[in-house]
């Protein structure tokens, strides 16, 4: 029993080992996270928008590739709507983002809900470069507000649950629209447009200090929408206020004859392609091999010995020893070799008795032996003639013949 602990605990601290330094772990986070995808049918997904424009018959495709991939998923190459939600769990590539401004500047249409003044739980421990992103997507660079004291002095408002944006102006955008609620389940936040960076169409402020907070931007042939909140759109803000109203004028503004609305599930996680970091961190897999080994430790520890049982000393009979080794000579070595290797044997003893050289030929003394009949001689001379000759030779009978010419010529 104390050998099998031991084996358990060596073997549990070398996997335990491996796996530390080695093995890839998930990213610590608060638990399952509810990610704004198409499927979800929970408060911060998509499902919503989703089921209501399946009932509009507008056309919707759930994005699980990267941008590169869009324009073969497509019906019509203008006219479409992507909906971008930042910031990504798998965040997108330089490459791809060039992809993505290309696509747009053909004659699409791209929505970028942006979480940078509200904060949904979905965005804990998500992409720390958000703004460098943002940039690289809509041209527009954001910071945080440069003042503390305006920061200290809407403390009810960074601590409230939901965040609530006017609009500016009339516009098409607008029709209809008077409030836009955003719902945030962590205090709010506040980004700013840096100083000298390209702003375009304001659109929308926020309620409580005026910030700009929604934007419209043209790119060649397509546009850019750009909304400072991540969650106006989700199953839960949806059918808050004017928020479906605003969500129906963008669609109707930017789908032409034959467009789609895409939802960018792949960036949120929901990958068809290979993604190495979503692999290692997918807390299944550690739970698969995490059974694999009890199971292996089980059935190595359980029913396997770990070493033979100890058999008490016997000591090994000699005639059986010298049987068994004989069995295996008679099988490996062949007949004619051995039976010339003994008639050979028998003429060198003959010669170191007499004290005669090798190249000596004994038959001659053979024969004048009385002790060596000439039918002896013979079958002896017979014997060594078809043993050089590689012919099957009678071993018993070599061995019965030389043994009596031992005794006789002694």
């Amino acid at each position: 029993m104390r050998e099998r602990l031991l084996v358990l605990a060596l073997a549990a601290g070398a996997l335990g080992l491996f796996y530390a330094l080695l093995f890839p772990k998930p990213a610590p986070g608060p638990g399952e996270l509810v990610l704004p995808l198409s499927s979800e049918s929970r408060p911060d997904g998509y499902l919503a928008a989703w089921r209501w424009l399946g009932e509009q018959h507008i056309a919707t495709v759930s994005l699980r590739y990267r941008y590169d991939r869009l324009p073969g998923l497509l019906a019509q190459p203008t006219g479409n709507l992507l909906v971008v939600t930042l910031p990504q769990r798998v965040p997108a590539r330089a490459a791809e983002l060039s992809d993505l401004v290309t696509w747009v500047e053909r004659g699409n249409t791209l929505l970028v809900l942006s979480a940078l003044d509200d904060t949904p739980l979905w965005t804990v421990g998500a992409d720390p470069l958000l703004p460098e992103r943002l940039e690289r997507m809509t041209g527009l660079e954001f910071s945080p507000p440069k003042s503390s004291a305006s920061i200290l002095g809407n403390l009810a408002s960074l601590a409230a649950g939901r965040l609530d944006i006017e609009p500016r102006g009339a516009h098409p955008l607008l029709a209809g629209v008077s409030h836009i609620t955003a719902l945030s389940t962590l205090p709010l936040r506040r980004w700013q447009v840096s100083e000298g960076a390209l702003v375009p169409l304001e659109l929308a402020k926020r309620a409580d200090d005026g910030d700009p907070a929604l934007w419209l931007e043209r790119r060649r042939a397509g546009e850019i929408i750009l909304l400072a909140v991540g969650s106006a759109f989700s199953n839960a803000a949806l059918p808050l206020t004017d928020n479906a109203r605003l969500l129906a004028n963008i669609i109707d503004w930017s789908l032409g004859p034959g467009g789609a609305v895409i939802f960018d599930d792949a960036h949120q996680g929901m990958t068809a392609f290979y993604d190495g970091k979503a692999f290692f961190a997918d807390p299944r897999l550690h739970h698969t091999l995490a059974w694999i080994v009890l199971v292996w430790l089980a059935f190595v520890l359980g029913s396997l010995p770990l070493r033979a049982r100890q058999r008490p000393w016997q000591p090994l009979d000699e005639a059986a020893y010298v049987e068994a080794s004989a069995r295996y000579f008679a099988a490996v070595v062949p007949a004619g070799d051995a039976a010339k290797r003994l008639i050979e044997d028998f003429l060198k003893g003959l010669r170191d008795r007499l004290g005669l050289g090798e190249q000596t030929s004994l038959w001659p003394w053979l024969e004048a032996q009385a002790g060596v009949s000439p039918a002896q001689r013979r079958a002896l001379q017979a014997s060594y003639a078809s043993a050089c000759a590689g012919e099957r030779v009678d071993l018993v009978k070599l061995q019965n013949l030389l043994a009596q010419l031992r005794r006789n010529v002694e």
